[in-house]
């Protein structure tokens, strides 16, 4: 007889995550714009690396909310 492992908490629905969805929606075309501006700007400006650092921060939460609705499911 093999036993299955229960889970804590029920899966949620993916329509249950729209908020989560929203924000992933959301940050992904911020990071559209970051990429779209910082290949415009000279390779060791500031603002460049300014820019480029909003943009793995932007990533790291886009995953990370991937990772917690993966999660979920």
């Amino acid at each position: 007889m093999i036993l299955m492992a229960r889970r804590s908490h029920p899966p949620q629905l993916p329509l249950l995550n729209w908020s989560l969805q929203g924000e992933i929606t959301r940050l992904q075309s911020q990071r559209e714009d970051l990429v779209g501006r910082i290949s415009r700007l000279k390779r060791f400006s500031h603002r460049r690396v300014e820019l480029e650092a909003r943009l793995r921060i932007a990533t790291a939460r886009q995953l990370e909310l991937e990772r917690e609705i993966g999660e979920q499911s």
